[in-house]
């Protein structure tokens, strides 16, 4: 198997352990519902107050994305996510040991978040080098697979949690997420990018001397000119947004309903489980260009939004556990399709910041409507309104999509229009010239005979 290998040979090895590292990171975002509950039960901080650690964790996970992936084009990727690893063992080691919830804003929150980030965003960018054809595919694989740890986390929190209490149990998952340290040593640097560091070194830029091109790359706002690429990412944003407000208010539902812990954690493993099938199998039908990507990502919000205004109307445990499975399958799977959209959008030579612009988004996103949440439980006392808020985002998402998909067409085929029109002042042009010049021939011609 060689490195430059697409769509074959060491492109699946990549994939192999990028997924690993992927499903670690998104299992345990995933289920940090089970954790939220925990933490209502030990601190008794407010349903509002308590969101904000998985708010805060994930916003960190997600808005550091741009810098990962900088720091991963230019110090290697399997670099930074070994860097990650470790400040995952870090972050959970230290919040063993916190006397406060507040504490746990910075230690779980911003350490582990870090941690998370610099794992998260290069594994599902640097596999996207090694694909192309199957790219779609391939994407669906990485974050469909992540619905293996998403389903059996639950679990494994709630088995340490009543065995070894809160603390007790930071301290083994911290262990065992470690374990991504491995992995990361098995990736290699794309080629593309090992030959951009080959021009940079040559240079002998260092980090505080880098150029100002390198200095854009890391936050490159000049991709927001592309319309297209600026819709979709608050079209993505939005739908994301729904998805994790779903985390915290979902397991709170079930909660507030007084269903059992063990029913928790069934609720937020049903989300991971459906998801091994729904991202591969909308992965796959990306590929077979049925349809567009982007027309694919519209339908997902609609479903999402109907499933999430419908659901206060019929609350019992069997309608909770079918909307997981619904939120797995318009909200959740939409995951596999942020990728590709945004090569779709702006091309694989600007993939990585566009890519790390889009984790930004979602991460400023997330960070609002997780404990929006929570605080709106508080002030009605019930999850409904938190349900309708997370529906009310993505029919925002919906209706940037149809705006896009209208309104592009239609530019599109006024640009087409004009450029017919062209063609065909050129032609005629042509041949008022060639007419001309035909007739001044003739005079010419006329003009010799009488000359005779």
């Amino acid at each position: 198997m060689k490195l430059t290998d697409i769509d074959q040979g060491y492109s699946w090895v990549i994939l192999f352990f990028c997924t690993i590292n992927y499903s670690i990171v998104a299992g345990a975002m995933k289920s940090i519902g089970v954790l939220y509950t925990e933490l209502l039960d030990y601190y008794d901080a407010g349903t509002g107050n308590t969101a904000w650690i998985s708010g805060v964790n994930i916003f960190v996970a997600l808005a550091l994305a741009p810098f990962a992936n900088f720091f991963g084009e230019r110090y290697t990727y399997r670099a930074v996510m070994i860097t990650g690893s470790c400040l995952i063992l870090i972050g959970h080691t230290s919040s063993a040991f916190v006397p406060n919830i507040e504490t746990l804003y910075f230690t779980y929150g911003i350490v582990t978040g870090t941690g998370y980030s610099l794992i998260m965003a290069p594994s599902a960018t640097v596999m996207n080098f090694y694909f192309k054809d199957k790219r779609s595919f391939a994407n669906g694989v990485m974050v469909g697979s992540s619905g293996f740890c998403g389903m059996g986390f639950p679990y494994l929190y709630r088995f340490l949690f009543d065995k070894f209490n809160l603390h007790g149990a930071l301290l083994i998952i911290g262990a065992l997420f470690f374990n991504t340290c491995a992995a990361s040593l098995c990736l290699r640097q794309p080629p593309m990018l090992t030959k951009r560091k080959r021009i940079r070194e040559e240079r002998r830029e260092s980090l505080i001397n880098m150029s100002a091109e390198d200095r854009k790359r890391i936050v490159k706002v000049g991709l927001f000119q592309n319309q297209r690429f600026t819709v979709y990412l608050m079209a993505v944003c939005f739908q994301l947004a729904n998805f994790g407000g779903n985390l915290v208010a979902l397991p709170g539902q079930v909660r507030s309903l007084q269903l059992g812990k063990e029913t928790i954690a069934l609720s937020v493993s049903l989300v991971g489980a459906s998801e091994i099938v729904c991202r591969i199998f909308l992965g796959w039908v990306g590929d077979l260009n049925i349809m567009k990507r982007t027309t694919i990502l519209m339908i997902c919000s609609l479903g999402s939004c109907l499933s999430a205004i419908c659901i206060p109307f019929v609350l019992c445990q069997e309608s909770l556990f079918v909307y997981a499975v619904l939120v797995a399958l318009f909200s959740g799977s939409a995951w596999s399709l942020v990728g590709v959209i945004v090569i779709d959008c702006v091309g694989l030579n600007d993939f990585s910041p566009g890519f790390g612009l889009v984790y930004m988004g979602v991460a400023i996103s997330t960070l609002l409507t997780q404990p929006l949440a929570g605080w709106l439980e508080d002030i009605t006392g019930n999850w409904d309104m938190s349900f309708r808020f997370n529906g009310f985002l993505s029919a925002a998402a919906f209706i940037l999509c149809l705006f896009e998909y209208l309104f592009g067409n239609i530019c599109c085929n006024k640009m087409v229009s004009e450029e017919k029109s062209n063609v065909c002042k050129k032609t005629a042009f042509n041949e008022v010239v060639l007419q001309c010049t035909e007739k001044e021939k003739e005079k010419e011609k006329e003009k010799e005979n009488t000359r005779f």
